[in-house]
């Protein structure tokens, strides 16, 4: 146990009134109960709500609840039922698969007309899931099958259709001031990037020059506007701000940023995703010296498919979904549900393929609210006692090792990579956590010292402590449950 989780461990449990134990208990279970009582009856949470649910997935015997039955808001513990949903429903080897198309005639290495890409919801077309260094690496190879089908101009324009995606681009509920940020990027059926684009500033060599900007991808369809100077190397000052008008590609940057200092990034989305994705497609095409004159065409009634592009599997999209808490990916996945499941990529259709899914897992419609998929929006809410059950039922299906292989490992990775280190939790627990104002959740599995594992739920809403206060009682239960043993009951 760290010294952080031991001394809030002291705290909670001095004066904290434990609740009574369940009826026909053992003593070990009994402990625990007054242990994990002891820790929601911090003079912390006095005016908090806490939903529970600790149960055993070999004998489903619940070993703790505390108000499993109520509605919370699950911020991003909302992806377990969007991740399982998409494992049930699709299966982990689901690829997305996006045609390219040539909307006009061939005439030798010229294309007289547009190439339109149709979007089919693909969320892993960024340098996220890619990897390295460059942010227009996933869509080189773009320019490489074009290239080896002999285009060489394109004369016309490259072309986004996100129509597939019948929905508004950003979630219901979703608050405007975060809409500049990347975790708020709007979401297309074309995306690219997860949505947003990198604006680095880096300070001039003295004090009162303005700082050198530049946009990754460099074709970013931004306009940034920056009043930020350089101050004096000795200052050590990093006042820099950044931000995106609300329906505007105008970016303001402000602050400054002392001499000497490193460049600093800032994730900025992009209000037009189809847009940004032609754009991205089209600065990569003429650096692979791919002429493309944006010469107005008029649209011929049907266009004849160049190649497909197929995405990643759904295995390996989930741990970009689930380990960094990705919130485009989970929005992509419930209306990809409902398009392939109901054959309209809409909320409604996505979010009925979710109930019939739930109701399979035993949980009620009452049990849940939700308004979008990956948590971000307050009007979401959720039953501890139905995350349980989906974590029970997704645990029994085929899928599981993928969902389980996706979820964040204690002290290892993911959003848990820093916590509870040097615990017995660390390498054990595997979870999704959830951050929004006011709210932390954390639910996922633990191993315990008897090798049992059981499946947790911890949802901690309307507190007015720090956040990490929440957070370090959720994180003592983990410990707590990683060293319970049933001590000989078997």
């Amino acid at each position: 146990m760290t010294r952080a989780v031991r001394a809030l461990a002291a705290m909670l449990v001095a004066g904290c009134a434990a609740r009574h134990a369940p009826h026909q208990v053992s003593p070990a279970v009994s402990r625990l109960s007054t242990r994990l009582d002891s820790v929601f009856a911090s003079p912390d949470f006095a005016r908090a709500a806490w939903g529970v649910v600790v149960r055993s997935l070999q004998t489903g015997q619940v070993l703790y609840s505390r108000n499993a039955e109520r509605l919370f808001m699950p911020a991003s513990s909302q992806k377990i039922l969007t991740g399982a949903l998409a494992l049930a429903r699709l299966g982990p080897a689901f690829r997305w698969v996006t045609p390219v198309l040539a909307a006009g005639a061939r005439h030798g290495d010229t294309l007289s007309g547009d190439l339109v890409v149709a979007g089919r919801g693909d969320p892993t077309i960024s340098q996220h899931a890619a990897g390295g260094d460059d942010p227009l690496a996933p869509l080189r190879p773009w320019a490489d099958s074009l290239r080896a089908r002999g285009i060489r101009v394109i004369d016309g324009a490259v072309v986004g259709d996100g129509s597939w995606f019948p929905d508004p681009p950003l979630g219901q509920g979703w608050m405007w001031d975060d809409l500049a940020d990347s975790y708020s990027a709007p979401v297309g059926a074309l995306e690219f990037n997860e949505g947003f684009a990198v604006l680095e500033a880096a300070p001039g060599a003295r004090a009162g020059d303005s700082l050198r900007l530049r946009l990754l991808p460099a074709g970013a369809p931004l306009r940034v506007a920056s009043t930020a100077t350089t101050a004096p190397a000795d200052t050590a000052v990093n006042t820099l701000g950044a931000t995106r008008a609300l329906a505007s590609d105008s970016v303001a940057l402000w602050g400054r940023l002392s001499a000497g200092h490193a460049p600093v990034r800032f994730e900025i989305s992009v209000g037009d995703p189809a847009g940004y994705f032609a754009a991205a497609l089209t600065q990569v095409l003429r650096e692979a010296g791919i002429v493309v004159t944006f010469r107005p065409r008029g649209h011929p009634p049907a266009a004849d498919t160049l190649f497909t592009w197929r995405s990643l599997r759904l295995d390996s999209t989930l741990k970009l979904l689930e380990k960094p808490s990705q919130n485009q990916i989970a929005e992509a996945l419930l209306r990809t549900v409902g398009g392939v499941v109901k054959g309209t990529a809409s909320l409604d259709s996505g979010r009925s393929a979710l109930r019939e899914t739930l109701r399979g897992w035993g949980v009620g419609d009452d049990a849940w609210v939700y308004a979008d998929a990956s948590g971000l929006s307050r009007y979401n809410y959720v039953a501890p006692e139905a995350i349980a059950s989906v974590l029970a039922g997704i645990a029994h299906d085929s899928a599981f090792a993928a969902f389980y292989d996706a979820l964040p490992v204690a002290g290892v990775d993911g959003t848990l990579e820093l916590r509870l280190r040097g615990t017995a939790a660390q390498g054990n627990v595997r979870a999704k956590t959830g951050a929004i104002a006011n709210v932390r959740t954390m639910s996922g599995y633990v191993t315990t010292r008897d090798g049992e594992r059981l499946l947790f739920v911890l949802m901690a809403n309307h507190f007015t402590a720090p956040g990490r206060t929440a957070t370090l009682a959720q994180d003592l239960v983990a410990d707590l449950l990683a060293n319970f043993s049933r001590s000989g009951e078997r």
